[in-house]
């Protein structure tokens, strides 16, 4: 036990049981500091203030200020000093007050040598396993600022790049001191310098602080200075990253909660007029998600060109990207048709509602959007009829991933039309003794998707071996179990992103998956679009 850097006061008016104490210390405890003995209250309460000791055994009957009121009056000064109340009194009110103090122990006089020396080993440990785990907060604290900090670079640097990298992603999500809910960046620039410069994959600067920053013309510089008077008062309402290019200042803003997609606008408007700086600010649509950044910035440099006056300018979406959702309150009559036999009419009733969204100039990746959305609220209506045996709410049968990398209209008509008549024929089928095994082991993926759920524990409820369900899953549906878990989740992801309430942590974490990074690397290698591009399209 390493005791040399721990200190002891002993306040006692009997100088015999303070020479007592000492040499029972020095013999036991060779390497304890021991401070110069005291013999009344206030002498033990001026000690405890200068000299900070780590332990003190207080006598309670002491000539003017008696030790428990000068612990009393001291206790604030040295919250963590470890008490000995050693003393000739036994009644409960003097025991009860001095634990309330923060005793560790209650000695009544005369000494009992071994239980004293068990007393003082376990204090000493105890000493020394709060002075670790102090010191171990501390490095935590400091690598946890460090690691934001370099966090914060990184995503800006990633941002210029073109890619925001997945680890970098998680640790800046990571070091959040809040739930990450979206964000948009800003571009801001001098009124003379309306055109960009250079390639927007080309030279990156150093980081704002490390020195003066200038464009490669005569432009206006964006130094260390100019800089931190802009993220300053921004990092004081939100959290705020920059990150100087060239002629421009990139500033990517994080307002946290209450501010969304539907509200950003005027927040930042107000925000950035507030500055009263005489530039040009282009602000981009609202990002869901981190890999959107990259685009963000080319919506928001986008807005700037050729402008001449300094203001607040907001990057605009291309007309028809939010049409109409030509599919909205048709599953139930659809549904009506498949369910009764009428297949054909219903593919008819599509084809017209594909000709309607093209008449619409509706752009073809928000249709693909609404129609999975479509199907999914279909086989919900179909799931709702008894006879239809799978029930998996968030499950589109036949080719989803082909349904989102359709790269025509023509495809994506085929597509629905496979898993339409998919749906169709899994209403019809008689029910087999292998499609009730199917039908149990997706009323089960259909209850625990949010749980880490396995093949071998869908099987064990069924009742089959986990190479027959296997072989049953790939014969009656052509998908593994994965392939199948992986579609429910990300069908009920999409079911979800249609709440406007739900963050997207919260959307990840309700269909299973914790971590929000790997979220959104399943649901776009799903989809082939980011968790923000369809939530803007629903």
């Amino acid at each position: 036990m390493t005791i040399n850097n721990y200190s002891i006061l002993i306040a006692d008016d009997e100088p015999i049981e303070c020479i007592a104490l000492e040499m029972l210390l020095k013999n036991n405890f060779p390497g304890l500091r021991i401070l110069p003995s005291v013999s009344n209250g206030i002498d033990l309460a001026a000690s405890v203030g200068r000299d900070h000791p780590d332990i003190a055994i207080v006598d309670i009957n002491m000539p003017g200020l008696n030790g428990l009121d000068a612990l009393d009056m001291v206790r604030s000064r040295n919250p963590d000093m470890k008490i000995i109340i050693h003393s000739a009194y036994s009644e409960f009110d003097y025991a009860k007050r001095a634990f309330a103090l923060g005793a560790s122990d209650y000695m009544v006089k005369p000494i009992q040598k071994p239980v004293f020396l068990d007393t003082m080993k376990k204090i000493l440990e105890s000493l020394g396993a709060e002075r670790q785990k102090k010191s171990s907060q501390e490095t935590i604290h400091r690598l946890t600022g460090e690691v934001h900090r370099l966090a914060k670079h990184d995503i800006m640097s990633s941002i210029l790049l073109g890619e925001v990298d997945d680890q970098t992603a998680k640790i800046f999500l990571d070091s959040l001191n809040q739930e990450y809910e979206g964000g948009f960046l800003v571009t801001a620039r001098h009124p003379d310098n309306t055109e960009p410069l250079g390639n927007p994959d080309g030279h990156l600067f150093p980081n704002l602080d490390s020195r003066t920053l200038y464009s490669t013309n005569t432009c206006a510089p964006w130094n260390a200075k100019a800089a931190q008077e802009i993220l300053t008062p921004l990092n004081q309402v939100c959290l705020c990253l920059g990150r100087a290019h060239y002629q421009d200042l990139l500033l990517y803003l994080i307002p946290g909660p209450g501010v969304g997609r539907s509200n950003y606008r005027q927040w930042a408007g107000h925000l950035l007029e507030s500055l009263h700086r005489p530039l040009l600010f282009g602000v981009s649509s609202w990002k869901f998600t981190l890999d959107e950044l990259p685009a963000a910035w080319k919506e928001s440099s986008s807005v700037l060109i050729g402008r001449q006056d300094f203001g607040v300018f907001f990057f605009e979406h291309t007309p028809g990207s939010q049409a109409q959702n030509v599919f909205l309150h048709q599953e139930e009559p659809l549904a009506r048709l498949l369910a009764s036999g009428q297949t054909d009419q219903c593919l008819d009733a599509i084809d017209s509602l594909l000709q309607k969204a093209v008449l619409l100039e509706m752009p073809l990746d928000s249709v693909k959007t609404c129609s999975a959305c479509f199907l999914l609220s279909l086989h919900r209506q179909m799931a709702d009829r008894s006879s239809f045996p799978l029930q998996a709410s968030g499950y589109i049968p036949g080719p989803w991933k082909g349904l989102w990398d359709c790269p025509s209209w023509q495809e994506l008509k085929e597509n629905l039309h496979q898993a339409v008549c998919q749906l169709g024929y899994l209403h019809s089928r008689p029910i087999s003794k292998s499609w009730e095994y199917v039908t149990k082991a997706f009323l089960y993926i259909e209850n625990r998707y949010s749980q880490d759920i396995s093949l071998e524990d869908v099987a064990q409820l069924v009742g089959i071996s986990p190479f027959y369900l296997s072989r049953l899953l790939k014969q009656e549906l052509n998908e593994t179990f994965v392939e199948i878990l992986t579609k429910v989740r990300i069908g009920q992801a999409l079911i979800l992103l249609q709440d406007p309430q739900k963050t997207i942590r919260q959307i990840g974490e309700e269909v299973g998956y914790g971590n929000t990074t790997y979220f959104y690397k399943v649901f776009k290698k799903q989809t082939g679009m980011t968790v923000g591009e369809v939530r803007r399209m629903l």
